[in-house]
């Protein structure tokens, strides 16, 4: 984050609840955002717990702030921390602050700070709250300096003499991303995207930090966010562009999206042809009933001669599964008992003015065989128009999914619509309205 690099930032630790270990690595970190100008830490400095803090503080320069705990069982840091924060607010010597503590008692601290305008990071443990987490503008897991950690040692083993090996990805050691994280990914995509779909990789990190605070790709195990776009590439797609600094290069990020379904359609089509031209060349039950004896004598000889060519040369015949996916999408006005065709809702569900106002459908028990095990986008076609839309896969509870108000719109979908859903392909559903064809 370049744009914070000049800014001045108050870093106040609470000594109770981040070790001292990690006392380096935090600092680094806020280095990429700004000046450390104000180092205060936190705590009972009387306690023995604390005795391994002092060559830390000495070595980084951070004044300890001596507080008692006045009761047993109460945490008298947090008090004094919140009100320097204040004082240090209202002198206006800093632009922001960094708040080192998994404790969510400091949420409201961090609320206020940035309703001043000043940048708030918080750095704590995984298990941090939720609450304090969203206050942050910028949360850190300390997690990921302890990885960081575990690779010194190794370098200090290797000779100075020895060559640098090239990086190469581990796949084993990659946490992937959840389903929820990937498809807010790919929203942002689409929200800082210009008409053809390209969207500038540092607009998509400022916007996805805002949404989402404690997001960091070293989570993930990638240093880098342009890493982890080159590993979800049945996702993304991603473009390097030149600069007029020879040496800089700025990365643009596209969705992928699915084929049209006209192209599938047809696709689909023209092998389905080709299906029926080499099932129906079979010569049995092919010829005209012989008008006389001799010419029904001649039809028996025609017909032994060609099914001794028949033996020489058997056709070879697609099988039955093979022609069954086939005519899947061009036979999408099959019967209702087909188990790609059904008509929602099933007894028991409706759709609701919730679902109307959402512009969704809630996927139950009777249609999850219809829909895919796993949250991703789909196409739906609606009266020949055609929307991608969210699918979102919960389990055992029922599924979701988001048409959107323009799909939603174009279905007419309103309180106890009734609808035919067709499925056409893995990734693309027919939606018609029954209701306004009664």
């Amino acid at each position: 984050m370049a744009e914070h690099g000049d800014l001045q930032i108050a870093i106040l630790i609470d000594a109770d609840n981040v070790s001292y270990r990690k006392i380096e690595e935090i600092l680094n970190e806020v280095k990429r955002y700004g000046i450390p100008t104000i180092k205060r830490i936190y705590g009972d400095w009387t306690n023995p717990y604390v005795e391994k803090w002092k060559d830390k503080l000495l070595t980084h320069a951070i004044t300890p702030i001596q507080q008692y705990s006045y009761t047993q069982g109460k945490n008298s840091t947090d008090s004094a921390l919140i009100i320097d924060a204040m004082d240090i607010l209202h002198s206006d010597r800093v632009d922001g602050f960094c708040i080192v503590s998994s404790d969510s008692d400091f949420t409201r601290l961090a609320t206020r700070l940035r309703e001043s305008g000043k940048l708030v990071i918080g750095i704590g443990e995984k298990k941090t709250p939720k609450p304090f987490i969203a206050s942050c503008d910028k949360f850190i897991y300390v997690e990921i300096f302890e990885k960081n950690q575990k690779k010194e040692p190794n370098a200090k083993k290797k000779q100075q003499n020895q060559p640098k090996p090239v990086p190469v990805d581990n796949a084993t050691s990659i946490a992937v991303l959840d389903e929820e994280t990937l498809e807010l990914l790919k929203d942002t995509v689409d929200d800082t995207a210009d008409e053809n779909g390209w969207a500038f990789l540092g607009e998509i990190g400022s916007l996805f930090n805002k949404r989402k605070p404690d997001f960091d790709t070293r989570n993930y195990g990638y240093d880098k966010m342009s890493h982890l776009f080159k590993a979800y590439t049945e996702d993304f797609e991603i473009e390097e562009r030149n600069t007029d600094k020879s040496r800089i290069k700025h990365y643009y990020i596209r969705n992928i999206i699915k084929r049209p379904l006209s192209v599938i359609t047809q696709a689909a089509t023209t092998e389905h042809k080709k299906t029926v031209a080499i099932t129906t060349a079979a010569p049995s039950d092919v010829l005209p009933k012989p008008a006389n004896q001799n010419i029904r004598n001649k039809g028996r000889q025609d017909k032994k001669r060609q099914d001794a060519a028949s033996a020489e040369n058997p056709v070879k015949e697609i099988p039955a599964v093979q022609r069954t996916d086939e005519q899947k999408l061009v036979d999408t006005t099959a019967q209702n008992d087909t188990p790609d065709r059904m008509l929602f809702p099933a007894k028991g569900n409706k759709i609701t003015a919730d679902d109307a106002k959402k512009s969704q459908i809630r996927i139950t028990k009777d249609f999850k065989p219809l829909f895919p095990t796993k949250s991703q986008k789909l196409r739906i076609v609606i009266n020949s128009n055609e929307y991608e839309c969210s699918f979102t896969y919960r389990g055992r509870g029922f599924h979701v999914l988001k048409l959107g108000k323009d799909a939603g719109s174009q279905l007419g979908l309103a309180e106890g619509t009734q609808l035919e859903i067709t499925k056409l392909n893995e990734h693309t559903y027919n939606l018609q309205n029954q209701s306004s064809s009664l």
